[in-house]
């Protein structure tokens, strides 16, 4: 591994529930929950008082609140998170440009080329640490490595406000007694099949040897056992677009009836649509998600004729994927809506209508998309909201957070 080589792995502190504390002070030194309080509310992020208890994101809230009875909960505000990561990743840009955002409070940065402008690496993340504090009032904690994979356990291992760096030439050392569990793609089932043959640790993968854990694992054992020498040729790369968007709802109360379920489509249907518009893409494959009150999930996806942002045709096409679906003497406790394989509208090709009038005007839905989310984007997501839908705030449901780094606010006009 070439020491010339520096990442750093920046990850925002309990980002959530650091910002609730940030604008309310009120809140300092109190466990606080961030999520749904509804009796089927998720815990979308915990202060590090309240993981002293046992609380942590992706946790049930009841769940949470029997460990911790006494925490703060506090609604989450998307908008609100997606303005303090935009002036976090402003930091981030400032100290260099390959910056690749993993989620709206995580993010990759290589130094290459910075240090006759910021130093050696720990002091640039020094810098960068008490920049973040200076112009957000909110700690990060810093991995600093050669690869990207090291570089993201290292920032894990002193939070909050850590730093820890993995120095070129150590890395087998550092990795010889880290559980096996710690390497990306090492699931509770591969330990489990590991155990068996007495692999606890990364070193003892590294002596299980590459023959081994191919004939195991196949493909997967090769990747296993190249982590575990250290190896990750992966860059970072910048601005790398996102592979789908959504927005999901978990319900403390189950939606039953097909009616019901095409109005929580719609309301996910329009959330999905200005966010395409935000991001400038249209999408061309639709995803639908729903979990029934006995946890069962199913998917269903469609690929459209054409690329859109148009929130009608989102929900048109969830609606005939819902149709898919044996709703029949069934409640459903979450329903979700993505879309994925992004085109720009610059990019899209339409055919022409060879026997259209030379006078027939373009379609208008694109543009009445556009203002729909631009007065949403202004005024909030309850402006002009499809009336179907019913209440944006309807009782009920957990405001789940989709975790996706917000796209640039749009410039104001003159």
């Amino acid at each position: 591994m070439s020491g010339a080589r520096a990442i750093l792995h920046v990850d925002m502190d309990a980002f959530f529930a650091s910002v609730e504390v940030r604008e309310d002070p009120r809140l300092r030194g109190l466990p606080v929950l961030v999520g749904g309080a509804g009796r089927r509310g998720v815990v979308a992020a915990a202060s590090y008082e309240a993981r002293k208890f046992g609380c942590r994101s992706a946790q049930p809230m009841a769940v949470a609140l029997r460990l911790c009875p006494h925490a703060v909960v506090v609604a989450p505000r998307h908008e609100l998170y997606a303005e303090v990561s935009r002036a976090v990743f402003a930091v981030f840009e400032r100290f260099s440009p390959l910056v690749e955002g993993l989620s709206i409070d995580e993010a990759f940065i290589d130094l290459a080329g910075t240090e006759r402008l910021w130093g050696p690496p720990r002091r640039a993340a020094e810098a960068l640490q008490a920049a973040v504090l200076a112009e957000t009032a909110l700690t990060c904690s810093v991995g600093i490595a050669g690869v990207k994979f090291l570089a993201k356990i290292a920032s894990g291992m002193h939070k909050p406000n850590g730093l820890t760096e993995i120095a070129a030439g150590s890395e087998l050392e550092f990795l010889a007694t880290l559980p096996i569990g710690e390497l990306w793609g090492v699931g509770p089932r591969t330990q489990e099949k590991l155990a068996r043959r007495g692999v606890a640790t990364v070193g003892d993968l590294r002596r299980f040897g590459e023959a081994a854990l191919v004939e195991m694992f196949g493909a997967h054992g090769l990747h296993m056992h190249r982590l575990s020498l250290g190896i990750d040729e992966r860059a970072v790369v910048p601005d790398r677009a996102a592979k789908s968007l959504g927005h999901e709802d978990t319900y403390a109360v189950d939606v039953v009836g097909v009616p019901e379920l095409r109005r929580c489509l719609l309301s996910q249907a329009t959330r999905v649509a200005d966010r395409l518009v935000a991001q400038g893409l249209r999408a061309r494959c639709v995803c639908l998600k729903i979990r029934d009150g006995e946890f069962v999930t199913e998917t269903r996806q469609c690929t459209l004729p054409r690329a859109t942002d148009d929130h009608r045709e989102i929900h048109g096409a969830a609606c005939r994927l819902l149709e898919a679906v044996d709703t029949d003497g069934r409640g459903f406790r979450l329903t979700g809506v993505s879309v994925s394989q992004f085109e720009s509208p610059q990019a899209e090709q339409q055919q022409l209508d060879l026997l259209a009038p030379a006078s027939e005007p373009p379609p208008r839905s694109a543009a009445l998309q556009a203002v729909l989310s631009a007065v949403r984007e202004r005024h909030g997501h309850q402006a002009l909201f499809p009336a179907e839908a019913g209440s944006e705030r309807r009782p009920g449901t957990t405001g789940a957070i989709t975790h996706s780094r917000p796209s640039e606010p749009p410039k104001r006009r003159r």
